[in-house]
């Protein structure tokens, strides 16, 4: 992961127990050196957004933190991040997670380099499943419907009111650093919503999703 913004990413850790988060803080420092980490105990769209976080680690050890973890999605901002650490989730659970817009539901003994995995999949706006989600998913022969979500119906999502400003100011040729020095917000999160724009307008450049945007009136002429 780039990590030469003048701000630094920030991932906002949440476990049940004090070790845990300990823990998790540490396989993420590991993970993106620089990294600025934030922890909580519990599970909360409020906090989050108050926390100004751009990517949310949340680690699911009971059933309980799993609804908890679909009830985040549902009302949590959608420019941040969201990594699941769960063991052999149910596979209903899982496509859940991912119609919510979850980023990456990986083993809760992720290594350094499952979370630089994971993390670079929430900037990119990428899905990630570990080995035992697919499994579970293919063997309840639901693999298609999964395919039709990651494929289809998250990239059809309509652009937010914050990406529509994203995408007017990279129609005036501002860069990164530009868009978030204007949006007051760091430039890992201008990336992060320059590249949900390019996967929801299915453009392969920002001078194609600029073309798109006005063809679509997201761009004022």
């Amino acid at each position: 992961m780039d990590m030469k913004d003048d701000i630094s990413l920030r991932v906002f850790v949440v476990a049940g127990s004090s070790a845990r988060r300990a823990h998790l803080a540490a396989v993420t420092s590991r993970a993106v050196p620089g990294v600025n980490v934030l922890s909580d105990s519990q599970l909360s769209p409020v906090r989050f957004a108050s926390s100004k976080a751009d990517v949310l680690v949340a680690d699911l050890d009971t059933p309980a933190s799993a609804v908890a973890m679909l009830d985040f999605l549902e009302e949590a901002p959608a420019s941040g991040g969201a990594i699941a650490l769960i063991d052999d989730p149910d596979p209903a659970w899982v496509r859940s997670a991912l119609r919510a817009s979850a980023h990456a539901i990986i083993s809760r003994d992720a290594s350094a380099e499952d979370m630089q995995i994971a993390l670079q999949a929430a900037e990119a706006g990428f899905i990630l499943l570990h080995p035992t989600s697919v499994q579970g998913l293919l063997q309840n022969n639901t693999i298609a419907e999964v395919n039709d979500i990651s494929g289809e119906d998250l990239s059809r999502e309509d652009v937010t009111a914050r990406e529509s400003e994203v995408l007017r100011l990279v129609g005036l040729g501002l860069g990164n650093k530009e868009i978030a020095a204007r949006l007051a917000i760091s430039e890992h999160t201008a990336k992060f919503h320059i590249s949900s724009i390019l996967g929801k307008l299915h453009a392969g450049s920002r001078t194609e999703a600029v073309s798109l945007g006005i063809r679509k009136g997201l761009i004022p002429i």
